[in-house]
């Protein structure tokens, strides 16, 4: 952004000088002998106030909310980063609303978004990373409502502010990070095959012990395990294969698999096979769905957790990364980089995981556990701990 730097006389002496609005929106002046020093002055300055485009009467985050529901309501465009996008669902609109009033006015309260500076954009950040109620795909739709509020004060016909301070942090990237020092390297050696079946064996619920033993094996994603129905199970040939194309989206209807590599065929154990059989052969015959809850709708993630939660107490552990849901996806991938199946190559790793980015596979599961001297490759790669 080009500074309005105007030259001008002070005493009979020339110097630059630069207009902006403070914060109590009057007109404050700052100047220098040095362009350049002004500039960096300046640029600084409009920094600290949030910089104003107007002076004109304060713009408070509710006032600055209702106006852009306003607008989505009526189905006016979405002016999320600045770009003129296709129009919202109704929704879409709800979720916005769940998320402004669950999370963004909640955290930051009703300031005046001249005033929104870094410190509280971070704080409010860190409350995010830090819910571990709430996964990351979520966290970053409430950043971007935030983002949306701000950015429609930024464009016409508002127009009241001069920038979008959201658009100064990279938010996924602050949320990798934290969620990397968060986890901890899992200790395979406390952590080994024979005691994670043991764990999943210990889990009273049925549908539950196998769901895990599915995802375990698999190395699935929860939503794509409980998505599974009659048709996924691929059993007629010698070598028994669960098929994944679909998912469990969020409001529990189903959908895409997460990403377009989603879409796989994978191997299972004859026993897992053998106790998949004996499971769907208890369900109702008209059921075509694999699990479901009582009230017939798929079960939710947070229901394994707590059956997961329960048999970790039970045997005084505890899981050691931070996203629980994914233990066994996170376990079972990394067991595979450092056994016969993979053996480090994270191309074909992300294939059966289902992946499409190489390069987070190997961050995560190669890279990480690589010369920790905590890694199960002298393990050998087996199935004999289902029971």
């Amino acid at each position: 952004m080009e500074l309005n730097l105007r030259r001008t006389k002070k005493d009979g002496k020339k110097i630059f000088r630069y207009a902006y609005f403070g914060l109590d929106g009057r007109v404050k002046y700052i100047s220098n002998k040095s362009k350049s020093a002004l500039e960096i002055i300046a640029r600084k300055k409009i920094q600290e106030i949030g910089v104003l485009k107007t002076s004109s009467s304060q713009i408070f985050l509710h006032e600055a909310w209702q106006q852009l529901h306003q607008n989505l309501t009526k189905r006016k465009l979405d002016y999320l980063n600045g770009r003129q996008v296709k129009k919202i669902s109704d929704s879409t609109i709800k979720d916005y609303t769940s998320f402004y009033i669950n999370h963004i006015i909640k955290e930051i309260g009703n300031v005046d978004l001249r005033l929104l500076d870094s410190k509280t954009l971070n704080k409010f950040v860190s409350y995010l990373i830090n819910n571990d109620k709430i996964d990351n795909g979520t966290k970053r739709k409430i950043y971007n409502v935030l983002s949306l509020i701000i950015q429609h004060q930024v464009n016409p016909p508002q127009e009241k502010l001069n920038k979008n301070i959201c658009k100064d942090k990279d938010f996924m990237v602050d949320v990798q990070v934290a969620k990397r020092e968060k986890s901890q390297l899992i200790d395979f050696n406390k952590w080994s095959l024979e005691f994670v079946g043991k764990l999943i064996n210990d889990i009273e619920r049925p549908m539950v012990k196998l769901i895990c033993k599915i995802l375990l094996e698999t190395a699935a994603r929860p939503s794509e395990i409980r998505a599974l129905d009659r048709g996924s199970l691929l059993f007629q040939e010698n070598i028994p294969m669960i098929l994944i194309n679909k998912a469990v989206k969020r409001g529990k209807v189903i959908g895409n698999t997460k990403t377009e590599n989603g879409i796989r065929s994978l191997t299972i154990s004859t026993k897992l096979k053998d106790q998949i059989v004996e499971y769907v052969n208890s369900l109702p015959i008209d059921q075509d769905q694999l699990f479901l809850n009582s009230k017939g709708k798929y079960i939710c993630v947070e229901q394994i957790i707590s059956h997961i939660d329960s048999t970790c107490a039970k045997n005084r552990v505890q899981l050691p990364i931070a996203r629980k849901s994914y233990f066994f996806r996170h376990y079972m991938a990394t067991y595979w980089a450092y056994t016969k199946k993979h053996k480090e190559n994270a191309i074909e790793l992300a294939r059966d995981l289902g992946d499409q980015d190489i390069n987070f596979v190997y961050e995560t599961y190669i890279k990480r556990y690589k010369g920790s001297g905590n890694t199960p490759e002298n393990l050998e790669y087996q199935n004999k701990h289902f029971n």
